[in-house]
């Protein structure tokens, strides 16, 4: 993708103090759906997180982001190496970046 990134958020990022303490501002966007997952939960540690998993007939609403890459580096280090960022197709033929939990649940 390029200077300025498409990001698919659906849990915790969504969370404005989250988007403050990491990147300095509050993201606005557009409401999307990412269509055959469902969301779940992920115990990693001591401690849930929400996920995303391929779910045929069902969908997750989330919102679509812009980020600039210098952002979408520091939501990589944030998330760690549990989560991976995944390119993936939006209801509104977006195409984004989404985390995803790395190993099968």
């Amino acid at each position: 993708m390029g200077d300025s990134d498409l990001l698919f958020i659906y849990g915790t990022l969504k969370q404005d103090y989250v988007q403050r303490a990491l990147l300095g501002r509050e993201l606005s966007g557009t409401p999307d759906r990412l269509a055959g997952h469902r969301k779940i939960v992920v115990t990693l540690g001591d401690t849930l997180y929400p996920d995303i998993e391929p779910a045929p007939g069902e969908s997750v609403d989330g919102l679509l982001v812009y980020v600039n890459e210098k952002e979408l580096h520091m939501l990589d280090t944030y998330e760690g190496r549990e989560y991976v960022r995944k390119e993936v197709v939006l209801e509104s033929g977006a195409k984004a970046w989404v985390y995803a939990a790395q190993h099968p649940h």
